[in-house]
């Protein structure tokens, strides 16, 4: 007796362990189908929100690029005066900024770095974008040179990939050509940059052997997949006919292609004989990713471009101590003094309980780990490089 119960025992057990083994699978199969679907719903959704930012950015671009074209700056007296200051006021050449308003606070700050250092701000041209932007420069930085040159289509503020954000790279890329067709070289620089020491101590452009200089992504290391990839925020050309030309392919495809100007860039330089592409090294002009490495051989120039939403990115660089205005708007220099510290003695601090990583952070990271690996590939890495990056826009879904 004691035997049958305890088989009917055992077989009751064994029923129930079938069962629930059962159960476990029908919920982990039900689960990971919802999973799977769940992902392609949400990819679908963002591949067709990135499709409507992409023609709405190209839109925007091409209802608004005769207000920014070639045949616009060359015809302006603004740019008739922006060729005689350059010939009265400046032997060597400008490094050109843009901005708008609503850059004034990343503008400022930028101002109070590069203050520290003789001779910079006597290099600076800032072509102001509205009235607000001009008056504000004029009265709080009075020695700064200005190419004033409203435009309404950039008078809100953009964010990465956006069409105003495409308006203005078409500008940059029209004002360059200008600059060219009348024989003037120049630097292009962006504000959203920690200068630790003077670049144009260089005397980068001196050098005859090639016809442009680009910073660049990536890292030194030898097994870095992007060096050699332009990251356009800071760069020398010299005015030639191969310039001339590389400029005016590049404002051809940014007013038609959803794609970033350094993507042509890339392209262009890789795939084109001249003009002759040069490099500056890591050591002298770093991007951000600077910070998240072991912080050795600091750079000249760090780009803190990690951030796609300019409202943030200010905050953001606090964080990292790359904040120097006071609360009354003058400069803190002490500040300034001790970001460069923090960078020669390699002690930036950028650890998860002190800075959270922003959203724009992170996918950065997530997208240049995609693109490392989509280079690493044999044969068909090497073939990709020089495009890559022309459809970058197209391929960063969630921005």
């Amino acid at each position: 007796m004691a035997d049958t119960e305890k088989s009917k025992s055992n077989i009751l057990l064994t029923i129930w362990t079938n069962t629930e083994n059962i159960l476990y699978k029908v919920l982990f199969n039900r689960f990971t189908l919802i999973a799977f679907y769940a992902f392609w719903f949400l990819f679908g959704v963002l591949v067709l929100r990135k499709t409507q930012n992409a023609i709405t950015a190209v839109r925007y671009v091409k209802t608004h690029g005769e207000s920014v074209s070639l045949s616009s700056i060359e015809q302006s007296r603004e740019f008739a005066d922006l060729i005689k200051t350059l010939d009265k006021k400046f032997p060597r050449p400008p490094a050109i900024f843009l901005l708008n308003q609503y850059a004034l606070n990343m503008t400022d700050n930028f101002l109070c770095n590069t203050g520290t250092l003789e001779g910079v701000h006597e290099r600076f041209i800032f072509v102001t974008l509205d009235t607000v932007a001009r008056d504000t420069i004029r009265k709080r930085w009075p020695e700064i040179q200005q190419f004033h040159w409203p435009t309404p289509s950039l008078y809100k503020p953009f964010s990465f990939a956006e069409g105003a954000y495409q308006t203005i790279y078409l500008l940059r890329s029209n004002l360059a050509l200008a600059l060219i067709k009348k024989g003037k070289s120049f630097w292009m620089m962006q504000q959203d940059t920690f200068w630790r020491k003077n670049i144009f101590d260089m005397n980068y452009e001196d050098n005859m052997e090639y016809d442009a200089i680009f910073d660049q992504l990536g890292s030194e290391e030898e097994s870095s997949m992007r060096k050699e990839w332009v990251n356009g925020a800071n760069f020398f050309i010299r005015a030639n006919n191969d310039t001339q030309l590389f400029f005016e392919r590049m404002s051809e495809k940014l007013a038609h292609w959803y794609t970033p100007d350094m993507g042509i860039m890339i392209q262009q330089c890789h795939t084109w004989k001249k003009p002759v592409c040069a490099y500056i090294p890591h050591n002298v002009v770093y991007s951000w990713e600077w910070m998240f490495t072991e912080q050795k051989d600091p750079p000249y120039l760090m780009q803190l471009d990690c951030e796609t939403d300019g409202g943030s990115k200010l905050m953001q660089l606090g964080r990292y101590g790359f904040h120097f205005v006071n609360q009354d708007g003058s400069c803190n220099e002490q500040k300034v003094s001790i970001a460069k510290a923090k960078m020669e003695n390699g002690t930036v601090e950028v650890k998860m309980t002190k800075t959270l990583p922003s959203w724009g952070r992170l996918q950065f990271k997530a997208y240049w780990y995609i693109v490392d690996y989509m280079l690493w590939t044999p044969i068909i890495g090497e073939y990709l490089k020089p495009y890559l990056a022309m459809i970058g826009f197209i391929l960063m879904i969630t921005i």
